[in-house]
């Protein structure tokens, strides 16, 4: 039986972002295309006959609102487990980005404790477990290029080509809650299906104008962007651009050539098959 395992979480980007309706509930109806990419949050997960603690973690979220803590109490009342976990998170996703770090965190985990404290879970009975922590962490169960719908929670793969991709963040948090909220928020998208994004039909994010409208830095990186490779994009509800590139190379010219202070990585997609910590 180990008493530690150590993971590599990964980012996603949403190619596209469609809202089609409202929930009675509230929850905005969507859809979407996540992939998942190679860049990485780590995470040291060790065995502890107590409770569960977090011994590393950003200074900037609290243990008990970090979602991997959440993560494991949540699997441990469900399967009432008797011991503990520490948890040690070595954070490189940007937060408040849109990239899905810390529903990715939280699902790496759901992964390494159904592991670690051999729960022997199915993916589908975790995934359930997975939404109550946000509607993106059953996508990082199982990671590569996933078709969404509902709220992101209801997942097909779906088969793209692989991608290189430029990544730009300008290190600012975009208020997610306040955008969906807006009254400008695009929410009566026409339903498309999969055969229509394989063949490429024209899709938007939602998100972008209001986005662009609100935070100008972010207008700037995306005009940037969008000078250097052509196009860019908001991945999720922001901060992150993203843009697709020929090859490693565009990308790492690119990145290199991102004014500072914005961040920027070049990345690829991991794509379906591929492990998704």
């Amino acid at each position: 039986m180990p008493v530690a395992i150590n993971l590599r979480v990964p980012a996603k980007l949403n190619t596209f972002l469609h809202i089609t309706g409202r929930r009675n509930d509230g929850y905005h109806t969507l859809q979407t295309v996540f992939r998942a990419i190679n860049l990485y949050d780590e995470l040291a997960l060790t065995l502890s006959s107590g409770d569960i603690t977090r011994s590393v973690g950003p200074s900037d979220v609290s243990a008990e609102a970090d979602l991997c803590v959440r993560a494991a109490h949540l699997l441990k009342a469900h399967a009432r487990y008797p011991g503990g976990v520490d948890i040690a998170l070595y954070k490189k996703i940007p937060q408040g980005a849109g990239m899905g770090g810390g529903s990715s965190d939280a699902a790496g985990v759901l992964l390494g404790l159904n592991q670690l404290w051999q729960l022997k879970f199915s993916i589908d009975e975790l995934s359930a477990l997975a939404v109550k922590l946000g509607a993106d962490v059953p996508f990082f169960l199982r990671g590569g290029d996933q078709w969404g719908e509902g709220i992101g929670e209801r997942l097909t793969p779906i088969a793209l080509a692989p991608s290189h991709y430029v990544i730009v963040h300008t290190r600012q948090h975009c208020a997610t809650a306040e955008l969906f909220a807006a009254p400008l928020l695009k929410r009566d998208c026409a339903p498309i299906s999969i055969a229509q994004v394989q063949a490429g039909v024209a899709t938007c994010n939602v998100f972008e104008p209001l986005v662009l409208a609100r935070y100008p830095e972010i207008a700037q990186a995306h005009a940037w962007l969008s000078g250097q490779a052509g196009h860019a994009r908001l991945t999720g509800s922001g901060g992150a651009l993203f843009a697709a590139v020929p090859d490693h190379a565009a990308a790492v010219r690119i990145k290199n050539a991102c004014p500072a202070p914005w961040q920027a990585w070049f990345a690829r997609s991991l794509g379906n098959g591929s492990n998704p910590n």
